[in-house]
């Protein structure tokens, strides 16, 4: 328990009888044109087009460097051209085996990524594609209008797939239980509603554009970004966990972050999008669409195409602190501009002290992180764990500190469902 607490768990591993966790392989194709020698790549030295860039950074250089504010060395305008080509042809190959295996329904956010596998499907299969949009509080009212602009511009069905607030608490129990690990933020439960609602409605296959940040550099400063709400998380979990626990754990110089325990040798940006996938992205893409006899395909994940996304020079994504930037231009003809162009909208920040039903989401915490459900958990402190949920009733949900607190609090309240559900009476292996 402390272990996961402090994401410190081997990949592959749980802490629960009888649950699985996603295991994400890593691609072994390394990013060209990163961090190692970007002093000589910047220099005045002219390189011929055919030499390949040079390769990844140490992780000294990444941290001191955000990728944002590095000089990268540019490809002539005819690469970037033929790279451009390469990729959405590749991306274009998967989506159609996708389709040619049944596949006609595309979850489709309103961002580039889902708004490309739209507008491919739907040259695949022309008249004959539905795409699914979640109309949430917390959606962004930019992409939902060009959702509505790509489903326009392909020529698909639009299904508004309404996921009211009020449902959310009550249905975090059941999600956590489908995703068969701990839920950190409403999104999460929002998604089990919206895959339940999709396949009520007949949707079995459902294209989604999970994976495509990963794997095309689509936040260059997520990197950085992540060390910081690691440390965060790690701060407050100590808060919770007794006295002895804290005392024993200890700290590993080596394992400094979570996804510096991959085992393969790849570079720190691979290992960090394997760890996001498997701990963020897919156990609510797939477990949570799973457990209502949804089946999500990730043609971004797809090897025919990571393979290929992945092997491009940092150079042909990231200009000017934007991510995707060879993705974007290579779909100019698919997606419109004011969609293909759009800056990228955080996912993961959505928590339940934002949320309008908030007194609600503060009930069902209450309810939950009580003695007798946190007691069984052997390593959580029931009165450090009531004096942060008090505390988080004053946070004012726009504070830096409420959407680490609210964290905590949704991890915590998911390992005592999970607990709550346990096949036997041991509580877990690590306790």
């Amino acid at each position: 328990m402390a272990a996961f607490l402090r994401h410190a768990l081997p990949p592959g591993e749980s802490l629960f009888r009888n649950v699985t966790r996603e295991r994400v392989a890593l691609p072994r194709v390394r990013r060209q044109g990163t961090t190692e020698h970007l002093a000589e790549a910047s220099s005045t030295e002219t390189r011929p087009s055919s030499e390949p860039h040079p390769s990844t950074s140490t992780t000294e250089e990444t941290q001191a460097s955000p990728l944002s504010a590095r000089r990268l060395p540019t490809l002539p305008p005819e690469e970037e051209e033929r790279l451009a080509e390469v990729l959405l042809s590749a991306l274009s190959v998967v989506v159609g085996e996708y389709v040619s295996s049944g596949a006609r329904d595309v979850s489709l956010s309103g961002g580039v990524d889902s708004a490309t596998l739209c507008a491919l499907t739907a040259r695949h299969a022309p008249g004959r594609v539905r795409a699914w949009t979640m109309d949430v509080h917390f959606a962004d009212a930019t992409e939902r209008r060009n959702a509505r602009t790509v489903a326009r511009a392909s020529g698909v069905e639009l299904v508004d797939v309404p996921i009211p607030d009020a449902v959310l608490p009550d249905l975090l129990e059941p999600a956590v239980l489908g995703n068969e690990q701990p839920i950190i933020n409403a999104r999460a439960v929002a998604s089990f509603a919206f895959y339940a609602e999709a396949r009520k409605h007949g949707a079995s296959v459902l294209l989604s554009g999970a994976g495509a940040d990963e794997v095309l550099l689509g936040n260059p400063s997520a990197l950085s970004g992540a060390r910081a709400r690691v440390e965060e998380d790690r701060r407050l979990a100590r808060e919770v966990l007794r006295p002895s626990i804290v005392d024993n754990l200890g700290t590993n110089p080596e394992v400094a972050v979570p996804w510096a325990l991959e085992p393969e040798d790849a570079s720190e940006e691979v290992r960090y999008a394997a760890w996001v996938l498997r701990e963020l992205v897919l156990p609510p893409e797939l477990r949570g669409a799973r457990a209502h006899g949804l089946t999500v395909r990730t043609p971004y994940l797809d090897a025919a195409f990571a393979d290929v996304a992945l092997s491009l020079p940092e150079s042909a994504l990231a200009r000017d602190g934007a991510g995707k930037w060879l993705f974007r231009h290579a779909v100019r003809a698919l997606v419109p501009d004011e969609v293909r162009l759009a800056r990228k909208t955080p996912r993961y920040a959505h928590t339940a002290l934002s949320s309008p039903v908030r007194a609600r989401w503060l009930e069902l915490y209450r309810a939950w992180l009580t003695p007798s459900r946190l007691e069984p958990l052997r390593v959580i402190d029931p009165g450090a764990t009531r004096a942060l949920l008090e505390r988080s009733t004053r946070l004012s949900p726009d504070v830096p500190e409420a959407s680490a607190v609210d964290r905590l609090l949704m991890r915590l309240v998911s390992l005592a469902m999970l607990q709550a559900h346990r096949a036997s009476d041991t509580p877990c292996p690590e306790s």
